[in-house]
């Protein structure tokens, strides 16, 4: 084994360097950090090992890598085989969780190879078992894969998926099914490529015609991916590969249609589940884990490949229940956003539970403000999905009061904090909307990048300090500058450092106060009218227009480009909304995700809220609309489909704060957000159109039409004008 010693001599640094570059301090350049990485790569060590992982000391026992331990099919293999080691075999079993991610799975084996397991056993996530040989340096038939065989694998172990889908297929071709959905793992993994091909083999032989649609899923997007089977026409027979998945296409079904479940056959070894029309296919999960920890205690040779035969059916058939719908409708105004799109896949329940369609009438922002601006040209909208910059504005004008439609619905207000119903409900003390998709900004970074070993030593060089989250505006630009500088296309670790938005007054606007308020400054003055304060505006200008020549600049009229971009893992940070950005969760990035207050620590509020229309007569329907929309089951289902809310139930759901973690900044930090959408003494302007007058000007200057000093003349000249008429 490869010593401290052998690996500074290739790299032709001193002892103490390799030390440091190996447990990752920063106190080396950036040339000894890539001497030592690339020498430690040819001995068989990656940068991430530990240490200890040079010593010569053992341990023993055996460690189990699984992607997580909360479904059905890892917790019982865990337990069967704990329960069976504890019997015969005198060391630990040490437990440890990839999350599929692999990354995260190579760290592991770094750790492990650090504390020298006698045996390891995997569910893995790699496309190839070489890097466990390579890194572990065990007997190839101590390393045991379970489940998921990758390429080379030696010792190998799982149930029998084969036998499971066959006698599967069988009982679904009895009745013909013009369509089958499939959700399973990825394919990548053997264990589901063979359940998928016997299902399709079986099929194709007994039922011809019937016709196959697989959607594999990791764990993790499953709930989402669940939806995909109930947009349009649903399939016959449903099959997921396990319980959890079962689950989720359950919810989907009750959620996302407006027709009966269909027929779900799982893979389980639970009891069968009394839901109508399920069916399960028994595993045998924790045999499995008695059968390998039988092996590893073992003193006779035994089969590195072992196949379990599984339990059979145990079936649970009851009558379907059916609801009959009423012809009544409810038009909703909206603008398209993750909260919008969530939305559209829960309106089946509502209309199963209550008869009552919801037709989303979808336009961007700036239509969105010209009919309400006209609404009584546009008299057949029910609900109105209005902006928080201009809900004081239409408010009294457009919105009927919560209290008129129904006066049980302001008590729905009590899900939601004081300053939340400030902002998007209250007007003088009246309830006039519920919040809808309310947010505030956060900075969104890589954290993989900030974690970087030689982007740390190399941001030391070029300015002497520390590679860490920007607490203030000097500091986000000085690293968006640095990323920026040394952006390579081809190289996931070199992103841009951040963007800018260019496409929309309304945005510029935005992404200009943030900076503005940052320095202290405020549109709403005690003994003046709404204004910017000249000396502030000027120097937040030139922060402005300094960033536009480090930040990739999008000319889009909306905010989704910028979101793509950072999900694309094109840049390092981004400063946005959060119910633009949380279906980001969603995509591969989630797990480098990192998040902060935003610099300076006073984001602006930002999403929207839920009125009914005074030209709408419809208040039984909005009435029961609102009671659904705001029960804690449909909240939490917005938000695991990408969508947001400040509902209290949020904050107390831990698969949400799981999935989402920056809600728990909100929850552990509530923001000091600000939006000036209303004066001192709550006398109310036009926000909106302040915003647009603002970009403006700061566009005159993008523009090189105005220097600085005469852009906030100009802005702050209308912004009078307009006051006065």
């Amino acid at each position: 084994m490869a010593t401290i010693k052998d690996i500074a001599k290739l790299a032709g640094v001193s002892h103490g360097t390799v030390s440091n570059v190996l447990n990752g301090r920063g106190n080396v350049s950036v040339e000894k950090i890539e001497a030592v990485k690339k020498a430690a790569q040819q001995m068989g060590y990656q940068i991430n090992a530990q240490a200890q992982s040079l010593r010569t000391s053992k341990n023993s026992g055996a460690a189990l890598i699984l992607p997580h331990i909360n479904t059905e099919q890892y917790h019982q293999l865990y337990c069967g085989l704990r329960q069976s080691l504890r019997a015969s075999f005198a060391d630990d079993l040490d437990l440890y969780i990839t999350n599929d991610i692999p990354s995260a799975e190579t760290d592991i084996l770094q750790t492990l190879a650090a504390k020298s397991y006698q045996t390891v056993i995997t569910v893995s996530c790699l496309a190839d078992s070489e890097i466990y040989y390579q890194t572990l340096r065990l007997p190839k038939e101590r390393i045991l894969f379970v489940y998921r065989h990758p390429l080379q694998a030696q010792a190998r172990f799982s149930l029998d998926y084969a036998q499971a889908a066959e006698a599967i297929a069988i009982e679904i071709a009895r009745e013909h099914p013009q369509q089958v959905g499939v959700l399973c793992e990825p394919l990548a993994y053997t264990n589901s490529q063979l359940f998928v091909a016997t299902l399709t083999d079986t099929l194709t032989r007994l039922s011809p015609s019937t016709q196959l649609r697989v959607i594999p899923s990791p764990a993790s997007e499953c709930h989402t991916a669940a939806f995909d089977f109930f947009d349009g026409q649903p399939p016959q027979v449903l099959v997921a590969q396990d319980s959890d998945k079962s689950r989720c296409l359950t919810q989907a079904a009750y959620l996302g249609s407006t027709e009966p479940c269909p027929a779900i056959w799982q893979l389980s070894d639970n009891n069968p589940a009394v839901i109508a029309n399920q069916y399960s296919y028994q595993m045998n999960y924790t045999r499995l884990g008695a059968e390998i920890a039988r092996f590893i205690c073992a003193t006779e040779p035994q089969p590195t490949e072992q196949i379990i035969a599984n339990h059979g059916f145990a079936l649970d058939i009851r009558p379907t229940a059916t609801v009959s719908g009423r012809d009544e409708t409810l038009n909703m105004l909206i603008l398209p956003s993750p909260s919008t799109d969530a939305l559209k896949k829960l309106l089946p329940h509502f209309y199963r539970q209550t008869g009552i369609k919801v037709n989303l009438a979808v336009y961007p922002y700036d239509e969105v403000f010209e009919i309400l601006s006209n609404l009584h040209l546009h008299p057949y909208y029910d609900l109105l999905r209005i902006d928080i910059a201009c809900f004081p504005w239409f408010a009294e004008k457009m919105l009927m009061p919560l209290a008129e439609i129904a006066p049980q619905l302001p008590a729905l207000l009590d899900n939601f904090s004081a300053e939340i119903n400030h902002h998007f409900s209250l007007i003088e003390g009246k309830a006039y909307a519920l919040p809808f998709d309310a947010s505030t900004q956060l900075l969104f970074y890589r954290r993989d990048l900030f974690e970087d070993p030689t982007l740390k030593r190399m941001f030391y060089e070029k300015s002497g300090n520390e590679l860490k989250i920007p607490t203030n505006f000097e500091e986000f630009d000085a690293i968006t500058a640095f990323f920026t500088a040394t952006h390579q296309p081809d190289n996931p670790l070199r992103p841009i450092g951040s963007s800018t938005t260019l496409g929309s007054s309304g945005l510029i606007a935005s992404e200009y106060l943030l900076r503005y308020y940052a320095l202290g400054g405020r549109l709403v003055h005690q003994d003046k009218p709404i204004q910017l304060e000249p000396s502030v505006a000027i120097q937040a200008l030139q922060q402005y227009l300094q960033q536009l020549s480090v930040t990739i600049n999008l000319k889009s009229e909306w905010w989704n480009a910028s979101v793509t971009q950072f999900e694309q893992g094109q840049l390092a940070m981004l400063i946005m909304y959060m119910n633009l950005f949380n279906d980001v969760a969603h995509s591969p990035l989630s797990t480098a995700i990192g998040y902060a207050p935003v610099p300076g620590n006073l984001p602006q509020m930002g999403g929207g809220l839920l009125g009914m229309s005074r030209f709408s007569n419809k208040k039984v329907q909005a009435e029961q609309f609102f009671h659904w929309l705001y029960s804690a089951e449909i909240t939490e289902h917005l938000v695991l489909l990408g969508g947001n809310s400040a509902h209290h139930s949020i904050y107390q759901n831990q698969r949400i704060l799981h999935l989402y973690p920056w809600f728990n900044l909100l929850r552990d930090n509530p923001a000091t957000g600000i939006r000036e959408s209303r004066g001192l003494q709550g006398e109310l302007f036009n926000l909106r159109h302040a915003e647009i007058i603002i970009g403006q000007g700061v566009t005159n200057v993008v523009n090189k039409i105005m220097d600085a000093e005469q852009a906030i003349y100009y802005v702050n000249q209308r912004l009078l004008n307009e006051a006065q008429t």
